[in-house]
C-alpha cells in the first residue's frame, strides 16, 4: 500500500463516520530505523505510556515516535517488543494492584506473555495520523462511539472478516499488537491504564486492524447501509421498516406459520 492511499483512506473514514478524532497508524520498526524526523516523549521531557501516545496523536493530529527509553509503562513496552528481557518483577509488583485473586493474576500474566511481541524484536514505534502519514503503518487504530465501531465491525463482517474482542480489563494497548500478530481486527474496550493515563473517554471504544483492511470498511459500509445505516435515524414511538425481502418481522413469522399450516392440511 502506498502512503497516498493510506492518507486518502484516513480522510475518507473520518468523514464517512464523523469520527471525533483522527484514525491513526502504528509502524513497528524491527530494525533501528531513523525516527529523527518525529517528536518523541523525551523531546517534551517526559516518559509516556503507549496508550498516552496513541491518544495524543489521535487528538492532536501530530505523529510521535517512541523507543524503550521513552516509555513510562513497562507493561506496554514489553508488549510492544521493546524490552530485551522479561521483567520478572512485573509478576509480583504490578498485578497485585489489579486483582486479589491468584488465579486471575496468573491468567493476566499468561495473557501478557501471549500477547507480547518477541523480546527486543522492536527497536522503535511510530504512531501517526493516517491522513498525514509519512510512513506506511502496519496497523490502524480507530476510536469512536460504540455505534461507530459496531458499524466498522459490521462492515468488516460483510467481507467475511470477523473481529475479535480484545479486552482483559488490563493492558488495552495490546489490541494493536494483537491485530499486528494475527492479521485480524481487534475491538477493544478501554482498560484501566488507558482511561487513567491515556484519557480515553467514557463513551469510546476502539478497533485495531491491519491497514490492508481499511478500504474494506468503506465498501462494507456501503453494502450494509440498508440494514445498518450510519448515522442512524432517531425517533421515539414507531414501528420499524425492514428492507424488502429481509424476512425478520412478526408479520413474516405469521405468513410463514400460515403457509406451514396450509401445507399440513393438504392431503
Amino acid at each position: 500500500m502506498e502512503i497516498e492511499e493510506v492518507r486518502n483512506l484516513g480522510r475518507e473514514l473520518r468523514a464517512r463516520l464523523g469520527l471525533r478524532t483522527y484514525p491513526v497508524g502504528i509502524k513497528f520498526c524491527g530494525e533501528d530505523c531513523d525516527v529523527s524526523r518525529f517528536k518523541r516523549p523525551q523531546d517534551f521531557g517526559v516518559h509516556m505510556a503507549v496508550c498516552q501516545v496513541i491518544n495524543n496523536v489521535r487528538r492532536h493530529g501530530k505523529p510521535i515516535a517512541f523507543k524503550l527509553e521513552d516509555m513510562f509503562c513497562m507493561v506496554g513496552a514489553y508488549i510492544y517488543g521493546l524490552v530485551p528481557e522479561y521483567p520478572e518483577y512485573l509478576l509480583g509488583e504490578v498485578f497485585k494492584w489489579h486483582t486479589s485473586s491468584e488465579e486471575v493474576k496468573n491468567f493476566l500474566v499468561l495473557k501478557l506473555q501471549e500477547k507480547a511481541l518477541p523480546q527486543g524484536s522492536i527497536k522503535a514505534v511510530v504512531v501517526t495520523p493516517l491522513e498525514t502519514a509519512e510512513v506506511v503503518p502496519d496497523v490502524a487504530v480507530i476510536y469512536g462511539t460504540p455505534t461507530q465501531i459496531s458499524a466498522i465491525a459490521k462492515a468488516l463482517i460483510w467481507h467475511g472478516i470477523f473481529p475479535e474482542i480484545s479486552s482483559n480489563w488490563s493492558f488495552g494497548c495490546s489490541a494493536a499488537v494483537g491485530a499486528y500478530r494475527s492479521k485480524r481486527p481487534h475491538v477493544s474496550i478501554p482498560s484501566s491504564g488507558e482511561v487513567v493515563w491515556g484519557w480515553s473517554e467514557e463513551d469510546e471504544v476502539s478497533v485495531s486492524l491491519p491497514v490492508e483492511h481499511l478500504e474494506k470498511i468503506l465498501t462494507g459500509l456501503e453494502n450494509i447501509k440498508r440494514i445498518y445505516p450510519y448515522p442512524p435515524a432517531r425517533f421515539m414511538l414507531y414501528e420499524p421498516l425492514a428492507p424488502r425481502g429481509y424476512r425478520i418481522t412478526y408479520k413474516d413469522y405469521l405468513e410463514w406459520k400460515k403457509s406451514r399450516e396450509e401445507k399440513n392440511l393438504k392431503p
